[in-house]
Formats: C-alpha cells, sequence, structure tokens
C-alpha cells in the first residue's frame, strides 16, 4: 500500500527502506492510537476494547497470517536493482524529516501510551513462517530507530543494520537478537518485564473471555450471525457477573497438541455434579442452583431459552461426551435469577415439559467451616414438577385464564392414569377392559373406574372429557384405537382440554397384577404403622376399601403411587374420603359426544367456556366453589329428594337475597380471596410457605368467626336444611385455628421472617440456643471496639457498613491513627479521606457469627415444617369445613342464576317426562341480541315419546332440540331454567347424534362414524333417557339413508321407548307417525313464511308448529351464502325440473292405484289410507 508495484524488499535483513516504512506505519499507528486513548475515557471505550480482544482472541486460531511479501506484487530483476534503490532513497529522505515531525507532535502520554499498550498482544512465530505482525507498534521502538538509523540511511542499503527494539519486537524468529547496542539493550529489558507482565495479563483475560463466550468453536457462530444468542432477557443480565470458583476448568497443558485436546475435555466439578444428577433423570429438564443465580446446562439450555425466550450461551448439547462435541470444552448454559424461578419453572411445566430443581444443601459460612471446604457445594434435586403435580404456587397453570367470560376451558388439573387390556373372549382390540385412575394432586381428589368398551371407545371418550386431565400415564402398551383417541385430545394446544397435555409412558411386565398388590398391601400397610392408635381402624377401613378395588384399577394406583413418590406427592392417598369411583349410578350419565354436542363446558367454535352451560351457571365467587360447581354441572342428580333440597336451598338465597343473613354469607365469600382448598394441600405437602400459612389460618379464622354462634344446624336460622349443614360446618375449626395463630409473630409471618416466625414462648430448643450464640458472638464484636481503640489510641471507636460489608473500622487518611494500623489488619475499601478495615479478630467473629445464623435457619425451617405436620393432623375437619363454604358458594351461585327474569322453578316427575312451556335456549338467549322466541315442548312415556321434526334449513331445528335437553340438564343440576313453567321427569341419561365428520386415522368414513355413534346409543338407552338424533342417513343415498332412518326411529320409540327428538329432511320419515295410532310418534317442523318470486325470500319463524315441512329451502341457504347468481339461476332450474319430474311420477303411481282398487276391490281400505297419504304429499 505504500510501494510501487513490483518492489519487493529482502525478507533475510531489515532494509533501510524497510525500516522506514515501519516509521511511517508507526507513526500512523501512534496517532490512531493518540485519538482512541483520548476515547478510552469514555464509556464507549471499554466496550472498543472488548470487541477488539474478541477479534484478536479469533485471530490467534488462524493459521494463515499475511506476510510482508503479501503487500507486494511481483519481484524486480537484479539488473533494475540500484536503480530502484536510488529513487526509493530521494523519496525516503524527503520523508524522513515529516516523520520527525510527526513524531515530536504525536508522541502520546504515558497514561495513553500505557491504555493501549495494554491492548498489545504478543505473538511468537517460528523463523521459517517470517511473519510480520500488522499490529499496532510500539511508540517507544518508533523513537528509538528514529534516533539511532539517521545516518544509516545514506549508506548502503546491504549494509547490516542494528535493529531497534520496535522493529526486533515485531521481527519473528526463534530467538531475542543479542547484536544491540546499549540503548536498545536498555529499551528491551524494560519492555521483557512490561512483555511478561503483558503476556499473564492477557492469558487471564483471554481464559475469562473463553469461559464467559462459552468455549471454543463459538466465535464462528457468533461471527456468522448465530441466532442463539440474539434472545435478549433478564437471565442475560446476570451472565457479567463471576462464575462459580467449581465451575472453573483446570488450565490447558501446552506440551503437545494430544495433551491439550486431552485437557480440553476435562469436566469442572459443578459440570460432573449436573452429569451425575442428568442421568438419574434424563427425562428432565434440570434448573442448577449456582451462586445467586440458576443455571440451565446442555440440551436443557437451548429447551430452556426457546421456551422462555433468554440467552443461551453456545457449547456442548449432549452430555454422553459425543466425539461430534469435541472440540467444545463447555456446556452450553443459560441462567435466571433466584427470585424469578417459579416464574420461569410454570412457564416450561405449562409448555408440558418435566423440570427438576437442583438446589445447593450447603451454605458458604457451613462450607468454609466443615471439612469439605475445598469441594464443590452439595447439589441435590430436591423438587421435581409436571403439570399435574405443580402445587409449589396457588395460582393457576393456566394463569391468565381468570374466571370470566373470555377466558379459555383450561384442564382441572387431574393427573390420569389408564391401563388396558383385551376383554374376556375377545382376540382383537374391538372389545378391551380399561381400568383408569385420576388424581387431583391440588385438592386430593381421586376418581376410578373399570369398564369395557367397544371399538369406538366411547367410554373411554365420555370419562376423558369429563375429567379433563392435564398429563396422561399410560401403563403398558394400549390399543391403536386408544391411542389415537389420547393423541386426538392431547395432541394440540387447542384441544378439547383447552391446554397442551403432557404424556408419559411406562412399562407393564406380564405379574403387574400380583406385584401391584403386593405393592399396594405394603404401601398401606406401613402408613398403618405410622397412624396413631386412634386412627387404627378408619386406617384398616382403608385398607379393606382399595384392596377390593378391580384388578386393573389396583395396577393404576400402584403405578400412580411410584409416580408421585418421585414428587413427593405420596401422602395423597391417604385422603381417603375424597376417593370415589367415577361411574356412580347417582348421577345423569352424560357422555362425550353429549359434553361437546350440546356443548357443557366449552363451546365448539372457539373453544372456550364463553357460550357453555357452565359459563352460564357459574357466578361463584371462590375457586374452590367454582371446582364444586363444574362436579355438579357435569353429574346432575338422579335423586329426586336430594334434588328437591338443593333447588329448594336455591330458592330460599333468591327470595332472602335482601335479608341481614343472606348479606353476611355475600360479604364472607366476597372476603375470601385465596384458594384455600389448594392451600390447605399445600400444608398437608410440607410445601406452604409462612405468609401463606398466615393467609389460610386468617381466612379460616375470619369464615369461623362470622358463625361462631352456630352450635348446630338449627342455630343457621334458614329454612333449608342443606345449608344450615354447611353452616355448622364452619364454626367448628376455630379453636384450632386460634391456638395456631396464638404460636406465630403474625408480623414477622407476613414478612416471611423465618427467625422470628414464632414467638418466644413457643421457640424450640434449637432455635434458642443459636439465637444465644448469635447474640454472645455480637457481643465480643462489641467489646472488640475497646481492643480496636486502644490499637488505635482513640477514645472511641464505632463500626461503619459499606456496600453492605459490616464492622468495618474506619481511619482517616491523615490522621496518625493510619500509622498504627497492624500489618495484620485488611483494607477492605476506602476513599480519598477514609480507609476502612477488617481486623482478623472481626473477620473470625463475623464467621462464627454466619455459621450460628446458618444453623438457626436450618433450625427455624426444621420447626416451621413441624408446624405443618402438626396442622396436616387436622386436615379433615379443615377440608370439611372449605367444603361446606363451596357449597354455600354453589347455592349462592344458582341463586344468582334464578334471580334472572324469565326463570322458573321446575317441579319433579318420577316418570320420565319433559314439559315444558315458553322454553328458550339458555347460552343463546345470553348472547342473542334479539329476543330469543321461546317453544313448548311435551314428551313422556305415556304419551308422546318422540318428535320427528322437518323444517327449511337454518330454521331452528338444531337450537330447538339442544333447548330441550339443556333445560333437562339444568333442572337436575337444582337451577331454575328458562322458561314460563316446567315439570321434568328424573332422566338417567342424555345421548346425542349431531354433527357430521369422519375419522381418517381409523379408516373410518363419516356415515361409518354416525352408524357406530348409533349404534352405542341403541344399546345404552333406555327408557329413561333422552335421546337427540340429528340428520341420521344423510350420508349415503337417499333409498338407504330412508331405510335406516327409519328403521333406527321405529326401534327407538316401539322398542327402547326413550324420549327421542329426531331431526330429519327425508319427507317419507313421517309417514312413520300413522303407524303410531296412540300418538307416540309427532310430526312438527319449524315454521316460516314465503314470499317474493316463487317463494324464494323466506323468513324464518323459529316456532314449533304441528305437521311437515315438505321443503328444506335449501337454494335460500345457497343464496345467503352468496353463491354466484349464475350457479343459483341453474340450480333453480334444476330444482323445479326434479321437482316435476317427482310429481308426474307419483301421479302415475296414485293413478295405478285408483285403478286396482276399482278392478280388484282388495284391500281397498288400506290401499286408500296409502293413497290418500301420497295425495297429501303432492
Amino acid at each position: 500500500m505504500f510501494f510501487s508495484e513490483g518492489y519487493t524488499p529482502s525478507t533475510e535483513q531489515p532494509t533501510s527502506e524497510l525500516l522506514a516504512v515501519a516509521r511511517l506505519i508507526g507513526v500512523r499507528t501512534r496517532l490512531f492510537h493518540a485519538l482512541r486513548a483520548s476515547s478510552y475515557r469514555s464509556s464507549t471505550g471499554a466496550l472498543f476494547r472488548t470487541v477488539e480482544n474478541m477479534s484478536q482472541s479469533s485471530s490467534l486460531k488462524r493459521k494463515q497470517q499475511p506476510t510482508i511479501s503479501s503487500f507486494f506484487g511481483k519481484t524486480t530483476s537484479s539488473s533494475g536493482e540500484s536503480t530502484n534503490k536510488k529513487a526509493s532513497l530521494n523519496g525516503l529522505g524527503r520523508a524522513k524529516q515529516r516523520i520527525r515531525e510527526e513524531e515530536s507532535n504525536l508522541s502520546p502520554s504515558p497514561e495513553d501510551k500505557g491504555e493501549y499498550l495494554d491492548d498489545e498482544d504478543e505473538d511468537i512465530v517460528p523463523p521459517s513462517r517470517k511473519r510480520v505482525k500488522s499490529s499496532r507498534i510500539s511508540t517507544d521502538g518508533a523513537n528509538a530507530a528514529a534516533k539511532g538509523n539517521d545516518d544509516d540511511l545514506s549508506q548502503s542499503p546491504h549494509r547490516n543494520v542494528p535493529a531497534s527494539s520496535r522493529t526486533e519486537r515485531f521481527r519473528f524468529q526463534s530467538s531475542p537478537v543479542s547484536s544491540l547496542d546499549a540503548e536498545g539493550s536498555q529499551v528491551e529489558g524494560r519492555e521483557a518485564i512490561d512483555t511478561e507482565r503483558e503476556r499473564k495479563r492477557k492469558e487471564n483475560l483471554h481464559q475469562k473471555f473463553v469461559r464467559r463466550l462459552g468455549g471454543p468453536g463459538c466465535l464462528p457462530s457468533l461471527e456468522h450471525g448465530s441466532n442463539a444468542n440474539t434472545a435478549m432477557t433478564e437471565g442475560g443480565e446476570d451472565e457479567d457477573e463471576a462464575l462459580d470458583e467449581e465451575d472453573v476448568a483446570p488450565p490447558p497443558s501446552t506440551k503437545a497438541r494430544g495433551a491439550r485436546k486431552a485437557a480440553s475435555t476435562k469436566l469442572t466439578p459443578l459440570e460432573k455434579q449436573v452429569i451425575d444428577i442428568k442421568n438419574k433423570h434424563k427425562d428432565a429438564i434440570l434448573v442448577v442452583e449456582v451462586g445467586y443465580k440458576f443455571r440451565f446446562f446442555g440440551e436443557d439450555a437451548r429447551i430452556a431459552a426457546k421456551e422462555l425466550s433468554i440467552v443461551c450461551i453456545p457449547g456442548k448439547l449432549r452430555f454422553d461426551e459425543h466425539p461430534s462435541e469435541a472440540h467444545l470444552n463447555r456446556f452450553a448454559s443459560a441462567s435466571i435469577p433466584v427470585h424469578r424461578l417459579h416464574v420461569h419453572v410454570k412457564r416450561l411445566v405449562r409448555a408440558g415439559h418435566k423440570v427438576g430443581v437442583v438446589r445447593q444443601l450447603e451454605t458458604a459460612a457451613l462450607k468454609a467451616a466443615g471439612d469439605n471446604r475445598n469441594a464443590p457445594f452439595e447439589r441435590k434435586l430436591t423438587h421435581l414438577y409436571t403439570k399435574g403435580t405443580y402445587i409449589d404456587d396457588t395460582e393457576e397453570l393456566e394463569g391468565l385464564n381468570a374466571v370470566g367470560a373470555n377466558s379459555a376451558a383450561p384442564a382441572t388439573g387431574y393427573l390420569l392414569c389408564m391401563t388396558e387390556s383385551n376383554a374376556k373372549g375377545w382376540g382383537n382390540d374391538e372389545k378391551v377392559q380399561v381400568g383408569i385412575l385420576a388424581v387431583q394432586p391440588a385438592t386430593g381428589n381421586i376418581i376410578h373406574d373399570s369398564f369395557e368398551d367397544g371399538f369406538m371407545r366411547t367410554e373411554i371418550e365420555t370419562r376423558l372429557l369429563h375429567i379433563a386431565p392435564c398429563e396422561f400415564l399410560l401403563i403398558g402398551d394400549v390399543s391403536r384405537a386408544t391411542d389415537k383417541l389420547v393423541q386426538h385430545l392431547s395432541g394440540s394446544k387447542m384441544n378439547v382440554f383447552g391446554d397442551k397435555v403432557r404424556v408419559e409412558r411406562v412399562s407393564k411386565s406380564k405379574t403387574a397384577a400380583a406385584e401391584s398388590h403386593s405393592h399396594v398391601s405394603s404401601f398401606y400397610a406401613g402408613r398403618m404403622k405410622a397412624t396413631s392408635t386412634t386412627q387404627d381402624e378408619r386406617a384398616r377401613d382403608l385398607l379393606d376399601k382399595v384392596l377390593n378395588l378391580p384388578e386393573d384399577v389396583t395396577i393404576c394406583l400402584s403405578a400412580m403411587i411410584k409416580h408421585l413418590k418421585e414428587y413427593n406427592l405420596e401422602n395423597v392417598f391417604d385422603l381417603t374420603k375424597y376417593f370415589q369411583p367415577f361411574s356412580a349410578r347417582s348421577h345423569m350419565l352424560l357422555n362425550g359426544n353429549t359434553l361437546i354436542n350440546l356443548e357443557i363446558y366449552q363451546n365448539q367454535t372457539e373453544q372456550t367456556s364463553k357460550g357453555s352451560l357452565f359459563w352460564t351457571l357459574d357466578r361463584t365467587k371462590t375457586r374452590f366453589g367454582q371446582r364444586l360447581l363444574r362436579k355438579w354441572v357435569g353429574r346432575p342428580l338422579l335423586d329426586k329428594q336430594e334434588l328437591e333440597d338443593r333447588v329448594a336451598a336455591v330458592t330460599e338465597l333468591k327470595d332472602s337475597d335482601a335479608t341481614p343473613r343472606v348479606g353476611r354469607l355475600k360479604t364472607l365469600l366476597s372476603k375470601v380471596k385465596t384458594d384455600l382448598e389448594k392451600n390447605l394441600l399445600r400444608i398437608y405437602y410440607g410445601k406452604c410457605t409462612r405468609p401463606e400459612l398466615l393467609t389460610v389460618l386468617q381466612t379460616l379464622q375470619l369464615i369461623a368467626t362470622e358463625f361462631s354462634h352456630v352450635k348446630s344446624p338449627a342455630d343457621a336460622g334458614f329454612d333449608s336444611p342443606v345449608i344450615n349443614e354447611a353452616i355448622s360446618q364452619l364454626p367448628v375449626v376455630l379453636d384450632d385455628v386460634v391456638s395456631y395463630l396464638n404460636k406465630i409473630n403474625l408480623h414477622s409471618a407476613k414478612a416471611d421472617d423465618k427467625f422470628s416466625f414464632f414467638q418466644e414462648s413457643e421457640e424450640t430448643d434449637e432455635i434458642t440456643e443459636q439465637k444465644l450464640g448469635i447474640g454472645s458472638v455480637e457481643h465480643d464484636l462489641e467489646e472488640y471496639r475497646n481492643t480496636a481503640a486502644e490499637i488505635l489510641c482513640k477514645k472511641k471507636v464505632c463500626y461503619v457498613t459499606n456496600a453492605g460489608i459490616e464492622y468495618l473500622i474506619e481511619v482517616e487518611n491523615s490522621s496518625l491513627q493510619m500509622k498504627k494500623i497492624p500489618a495484620s489488619w485488611r483494607k477492605i475499601s476506602g476513599t480519598k479521606k477514609v480507609s476502612r478495615f477488617h481486623p482478623p479478630e472481626v473477620v473470625n467473629l463475623m464467621r462464627e457469627r454466619d455459621q450460628h445464623k446458618e444453623a438457626l435457619a436450618a433450625a427455624c425451617d426444621k420447626a416451621f415444617l413441624g408446624l405443618l405436620a402438626d396442622i396436616s393432623t387436622k386436615y379433615q375437619p379443615f377440608r370439611d369445613c372449605i367444603q361446606a363454604l363451596a357449597t354455600l358458594d354453589c347455592f349462592m351461585s344458582l341463586a344468582a342464576v334464578a334471580a334472572q327474569p324469565g326463570y322458573v322453578r321446575p317441579t319433579y316427575a318420577d316418570e320420565a317426562r319433559i314439559s315444558v312451556r315458553g322454553g328458550r335456549h339458555p347460552m343463546v338467549e345470553q348472547l342473542l341480541l334479539d329476543t330469543y322466541v321461546p317453544n313448548d315442548t311435551e314428551l313422556g312415556t305415556d304419551g308422546t315419546r318422540a318428535l320427528l321434526v322437518t323444517g327449511p334449513n337454518m330454521g331452528g331445528k338444531s337450537s330447538y332440540v339442544r333447548q330441550v335437553a339443556l333445560i333437562s340438564i339444568m333442572g337436575q343440576i337444582g337451577s331454575y331454567v328458562p322458561a314460563e313453567s316446567a315439570t321434568l321427569g328424573m332422566l338417567d341419561a342424555v345421548y346425542t347424534r349431531m354433527g357430521a365428520f369422519d375419522n381418517m386415522l381409523a379408516g373410518e368414513s363419516t356415515f361409518m362414524v354416525e352408524l357406530s355413534e348409533t349404534s352405542d346409543i341403541l344399546k345404552q338407552a333406555t327408557p329413561r333417557s333422552l335421546v337427540i338424533l340429528d340428520e341420521l342417513g344423510r350420508g349415503t343415498s337417499t333409498h338407504d339413508g330412508v331405510a335406516i332412518a327409519q328403521a333406527v326411529l321405529d326401534y327407538m320409540v316401539r322398542d327402547i321407548r326413550s324420549l327421542t327428538l329426531f331431526i330429519t329432511h327425508y319427507q317419507h320419515l313421517s309417514n312413520l307417525a300413522r303407524t303410531f295410532p296412540n300418538g307416540e310418534l309427532r310430526n312438527v317442523h319449524m315454521k316460516f313464511t314465503e314470499s317474493g318470486k316463487d317463494g324464494q325470500d323466506i323468513t324464518f319463524l323459529y316456532e314449533v308448529g304441528e305437521g311437515v315441512a315438505h321443503r328444506s329451502y335449501g337454494l335460500n341457504v345457497a343464496r345467503l351464502a352468496n353463491i354466484p347468481s349464475s350457479v343459483l339461476d341453474v340450480a333453480y332450474t334444476k330444482s323445479a325440473e326434479l321437482e316435476e319430474k317427482i310429481k308426474r311420477k307419483n301421479l302415475e303411481g296414485i293413478a295405478k292405484g285408483l285403478s286396482r282398487v276399482l278392478e280388484n276391490g282388495e284391500n281397498e281400505g288400506e290401499l286408500m289410507e296409502r293413497l290418500l297419504s301420497e295425495v297429501e304429499q303432492l
């Protein structure tokens, strides 16, 4: 760049021309550094140095460095050498004066010189390479060359010129040059010392940089724009802080290349710990506590960075030392602050991951005093979480899905275990025997069932939709149909459960039944030994109950005990009061299709709760009340007396809304802000925090005090026995709650102060001992002030605290006391005016005090866990109190619904009957802006048992039949219904066959799915069931569809005798009503009016009327759907032609029939009746 094309100096000896060029480069480099030195004082200077160090560290790895010859072009011949030399000497002579002037003007100050020299990088290259370093050149070397070689420029260029120190530093050879003059030797000696210091400093800086960046191989990814580090998060803010000492690997060996490679794969003590724990929990994402951070390593870091949007520092992803990652010597890592642990854990768990938290089991103070002070911190997996087992926070995992109009329909928090085997006598998957066990760890509820299921798996689907688990545990292999169903229900975030569901599988041995029975027996036998003598009878009843469970349920129970033991939640199986079967026949059965088609829990369009029956009835104030109401909605009552009591309670609360006693109940429910049911279970598990415990006890005290005057149900003051019984349960816990509150310091509990949590009289001996130890040490620290005053010859010495460091002795720098400070005192900090010191005696006392504090913290935690265990013995009465309050909350919710205009209290009949006058759809009515058109319905076993519903498309047929079913379900829940009057019988089930979809995964067409569901209904329906069939037979040809629909309808009415609502567009089915002279089957249709040309404009009246609608007006719907007018014109023409053709054909048939009657006269009555029917249809 400074020479003309074709000039090449000798690479063996430094020539005068080369020295002059080097000086010119040095001047320009010094100019650059002088300008840069001024900018170093700004905040951007540090950032510039960091970037420069990164580029230098990267350049050390490059094998090809540019030599001086790379700056020039072609080499010249020897004949023209002298001419070129003379020309260059003239130019160089003129440049020499300019160089001197620039050097005198641009020589940097010592501070600036030191700043940029600190950033130099030494490089030693063997002589065979002869590379020139193209980095910054020392200013001292440039000056020395300028002074020592002025006269040599006029001499022969072939003369060996002694190299200056700067030139010699950047002349690459195997050993230092010894032929230096006296001045050069002195300069070299000074620079040799600086160079050694510089080399050590840069080596340390380089090691820190590599550790921070993640090891070799990371720079290329950064240079090529790797997107691994693009996310900026709160976790990345901590990355500038110091690493844990145990995370530093031994320095690599420099003996040989093979030795360096072996050293690069050496693991740090922390990494060894992580690998050991990871090998035991390979399916979990580990969050490891490292000092003041929680860190992810390897593949876990990559997953966490993706899910949490935090920075992932590149490195090894695998934990098996795979050869593909041999070039990396650090694991990929990501970190989060300690105080944000549960925020991020919840996000990972919600995404379907299994998360393990690894904590340090010893503190720095105790470790320093122990025998393992040089060993790494002891760490252990202390918590394991999945979506079904996360109970360390009272907030819902669904978080934002709060109760309200726009909330989603979240899973219920159940963990469901299922096993499956072929049913007896069946060698394929067509019929299977299924056992399930569902546990809700947050509330202690347990549901179990054992049943047979057909190839459509409707029974499994019904239970899964009712329970709505957030996690599956499948035991052994399940059939393909079951597996597909589980995948369908849990495969995506938009599933019917409202969120992503985790599926885990465990193996099943051939002797699983015997092993499970033995395991369950030993588990509960151990529980019996641990109980007191007063609980022996209850424990024996529990064991008898468990051992009498079906075999497949026992297999599920054993697997669930093992599974929850991993999460320390196995104690939930002691709570036997809530250990209930699913298929108790005291409730109406709502199968999976019914839950979906009638939108019991969520709507079918957005998969949210808005627009569902549960959303309509939910006016609860508490979370535990909401969960109980969800059970009521999904399990309507069959017991008439129980139903009458529930409706009477709702009626009394509605009618007494303005009375003080109902007002007190409303006020009490509005004050309960915490989820007591979940909090109580966290106390039972020993996972409750101190502020949380205080909140639970104070809330229970509030509840019990509000009705403390109630000693028996008769004192409650209500007419309803159900309400009186619930209120009488509330004050039972008052004495126990007050006794626990008297043991704790309320202010300290609220502030989560473990050291003063207990009242002094309630503190354990261990706590008292440690507090006395701390007091003694603090007394000694105060006494040492006198000793320090004597040493410093002062009257008084006071301790100061600076930057969080306590017990500092502050001395003025200008005072005489500075000379009297002992050498053993360690200076901690200082300013221009004062210095602060720690005497060794103070350091030892502080270390002893810290050890007492750590022991005190452990003692306080132990005492707190003991208190939680004591409260757990009162779990049952506390839970009964909360359950009673939840019942009252549900009654108040149903009373709020009943208070709406247009709602009426239903009356109940013993027989299967539905008699509704002016009924309305409960959900559509609330969402519809216009007034909903009411309709009447009359069905009963003694009269009309079935209605054949016809009408135009979009005329309201489906809405009408859903309205009838929903009113029946609401009535049996115990709610008022939207009607003018209603008399309802006790229905045992509601079955629906609505909508059309295929099952491609099972190779089933839409028509096959329709008939399979219909087959299940025909097998399960009883005379007390309500059956809704919507357009059965439309998936095949008209003749086959009509035949199937007519046969099914006839069987339902004549044989099963169920209450049936049958929607169809087949007009021929209306003739079936003639075969029931007593009116068991009636034809009804949705009314409409025609107007416009050829009756093309249809007005829907949405009223039910007697008779048959002979046209469906599908072309009207096509026009509403904006089908092109040209297509509609053709459709109208074809429709008219077909209608005319059918009319002509029917007339021919009638004429032939009349002729036979006139000719033969046989069967005249029957034939004439059929002819009249056909004439009516015309």
